[in-house]
């Protein structure tokens, strides 16, 4: 009888043993798991506060290039209607009615996010929400903004001025400015102008959510090291 019981007790040390060796090798793996993540989760984070700096870059070039445009209409404007000489008129008022820069958002690292399944890495809530909104809305409608002005550009503003314009040949400037008066070359760099506007307003409130969610990211990163 206390063979017996000698034996069972051996046995359930030894399913003991067996039981806390598997747990440990699972917690293990858990925590490999959990730091591969972290790990992964912070380079994520990295490449994205990359992507959003870069935005920052290249959408301030095209803020600066379109205020040196809307400046140069409106001073075509002032010229028209005070109906100034020729002379007045330089090459870059008039060329610049079909000049448009546009902006082209660095998103790699936000798909690959997305078509990866990956996106659930990134465990806090308020940056995937801003995420989202800035590359599924925010950026979609200043894509759609920056195709009306280029459609506006390119089909309507460029034919009119290459057809009716003529540009001086020795001189910076043009050598009649009658087709700049007449109501569609106005028309058409009046909704030029009022497009450029519209777009800067759209750029600097972008500005503001991407500086949140780049101190967002920067707190985060923070966090998990």
């Amino acid at each position: 009888m206390s063979k017996q019981k000698i034996q069972w007790r051996t046995h359930f040390i030894e399913l003991l043993v067996v039981i806390i060796g598997i747990s440990i090798a699972f917690a293990l793996e858990g925590w490999s798991e959990r730091r591969k993540n972290r790990e992964l989760e912070i380079n994520y984070l990295q490449s994205l506060k990359t992507d959003l700096l870069q935005d920052k870059t290249d959408m301030q070039v095209v803020l600066d290039s379109s205020d040196v445009i809307l400046r140069y209409i409106n001073e075509t404007f002032v010229y028209l209607f005070s109906n100034r000489e020729t002379e007045a008129f330089k090459r870059h008022h008039i060329t610049s009615t079909y000049t448009a820069p546009y902006f082209y958002p660095k998103n790699g690292t936000y798909i690959s996010l997305v078509n990866s399944g990956n996106l659930n890495l990134i465990r806090d809530f308020e940056i995937k929400s801003s995420l989202a909104d800035l590359y599924d809305v925010q950026y979609e409608e200043i894509a759609r903004v920056d195709g009306v002005i280029r459609n506006l550009v390119d089909n309507m503003i460029y034919p009119y001025v290459i057809e009716n314009v003529k540009f001086s040949a020795t001189r910076d400037g043009v050598d009649d400015v009658v087709a700049l008066r007449e109501n569609k070359a106005i028309n058409l760099m009046g909704s030029y102008l009022n497009f450029l506007n519209t777009r800067k307003s759209g750029y600097l409130e972008v500005d503001q959510k991407r500086e949140l969610l780049l101190e967002k990211i920067d707190q985060q990163i923070s966090e998990l090291r």
